[in-house]
């Protein structure tokens, strides 16, 4: 059954670590475009900026996860694709949020209020489309199935659509295979760290370590492929070939001493703090059955190195079977994540993209929202598309103008345009900027999709 949730203003009002916060205003680029500033009731700036041959369409930008303690109001990614939108006629606007971490309940009300002061002191726009990234992109998911009345279409880039609980149960399924192979007499928590900075600390130093011996790195690779940490995801590099596993290897130990040892630990311990306590578990899970779920690529990984290493994978499954577990102590935790869970009810377009070797906020949590659309009849309103390139959200600007593109395209039109990789690719190249990646590509099932123990 597909219901309406209207949000209003008033409803929903240390890790050194930026995901994708945007770059901030166009403002000095294009001196055409008009620039308003101010607060918002909740504590937030905002920023608008309007080109003086404004085409009615309003572009609301939901910015990334930071823990920086300056938290500036940003409207756009990044300067050049500011300029770029301003070029082409549209309005910015996007807030501050109320402070820095994770901030998806409050932004939503903060997003609401930016339009409600766009309205105010522009003029209604003809149509709003919400866009972001990374923690702006599931802002920006909620947004097209909370505020229907309030925004015509939603484009969200590297976005956690499954919702945070699937999504860090990957972390902890990683850092449990690390700790019970790697260090099984270890006592640093896997949730609830008291000391997340050394317990970032510690997950690094473990993979170093492991990294050193053919026995540690294909237990990695066994830690990787239960994280669903991608095999390509260093920064400019080639993308491994379909067999060189030690290239590929070499991609996830470099996100298990970076962006993993930090997730795992202080965004956790943040969200953690936001949910009132722990919202992750893996009492009942089977991971023998779990990796016999994986698919083939990730397991001919880890078949290469066990191989290598003369290390026997039942063993170590057997070790994980009997490995001291995370029990789901606070249920209500478990719930305050899921207030906040993508449901796939879907009031308006959405075009999700995603880059393949996104090793933060994984390509296959699209995968279980693309489920919970389908199974809420809203398949019609989405489509998902893929970038071909390593990390987090590393789209290149002619990406991002041919997504938005597309979705004004949908919104003019009532139907979707072409969103093949032919099309996207022309699409982008009419932007005149730079390269575009777009591909055929099928994001892998999670192994743990579940909201709920």
């Amino acid at each position: 059954m597909r219901y309406k949730k209207t949000l209003t203003a008033a409803g929903t009002a240390a890790l050194t670590l930026t995901v994708l916060t945007g770059g901030g205003a166009a403002a000095d680029v294009d001196t055409r475009a008009r620039t308003i500033t101010g607060a918002l009731t909740d504590g937030s700036d905002y920023l608008i900026e309007v080109p003086s041959d404004w085409n009615g369409t309003l572009l609301l930008y939901s910015h990334g996860y930071t823990s920086r303690p300056d938290n500036p109001a940003q409207d756009v990614s990044n300067e050049e694709v500011g300029k770029a939108l301003l070029a082409d006629g549209y309005a910015l606007a996007g807030s501050s949020f109320p402070g820095p971490g994770w901030q998806t309940p409050a932004a939503l009300g903060s997003q609401i209020a930016t339009i409600d002061q766009f309205a105010e002191q522009v003029g209604a726009p003809r149509r709003v489309i919400a866009w972001g990234h990374s923690m702006g992109g599931e802002i920006t998911t909620l947004l097209a199935e909370r505020a229907g009345d309030r925004i015509d279409g939603a484009v969200a880039m590297c976005p956690d659509t499954a919702g945070v609980v699937p999504w860090f149960n990957s972390y902890l399924d990683g850092a449990f295979t690390m700790r019970a192979l790697l260090d099984p007499d270890g006592t640093v928590p896997l949730v609830g760290a008291e000391d997340p900075a050394a317990a970032a600390d510690y997950w690094a130093a473990l993979a170093r370590t492991a990294q050193q011996t053919s026995e540690g790195r294909a237990r990695l690779a066994l830690a990787a492929s239960f994280a669903t940490l991608p095999p390509w995801s260093d920064l400019g590099t080639d993308e491994p070939g379909r067999h060189d596993y030690e290239a590929q290897q070499i991609n996830q130990f470099h996100s298990f001493v970076s962006v993993f040892a930090g997730f795992q630990t202080l965004v956790r311990a943040d969200m953690e703090a936001a949910a009132g306590g722990p919202f992750s578990w893996n009492i009942g899970v089977n991971y023998r059955e779990l990796y016999a779920d994986l698919g083939s690529g990730p397991k001919a990984e880890v078949a290469a190195l066990y191989r290598e290493a003369g290390l026997d994978l039942g063993d170590d499954l057997d070790a994980l079977e009997s490995a001291p577990r995370v029990a789901p102590s606070d249920p209500q935790a478990i719930d305050a994540m899921n207030a906040y869970a993508p449901t796939g009810e879907l009031q308006v377009p959405l075009l999700t993209v995603h880059t393949t070797g996104d090793n933060l906020v994984f390509p296959n949590l699209e995968a279980a929202y693309a489920d919970r659309v389908r199974a809420n009849h809203e398949g019609a309103l989405l489509r998902q598309t893929y970038t071909a390139a390593p990390g987090h959200c590393n789209f290149t600007t002619s990406e991002q103008i041919a997504a938005i593109e597309t979705m004004d395209r949908r919104l003019s039109a009532g139907v979707w345009p072409s969103t093949s990789p032919a099309a996207m690719t022309e699409r982008a190249a009419e932007t005149g900027t730079d390269t575009s990646n777009y591909l055929h590509y099928r994001a892998s099932d999670m192994p743990r999709p579940e909201l709920r123990p």
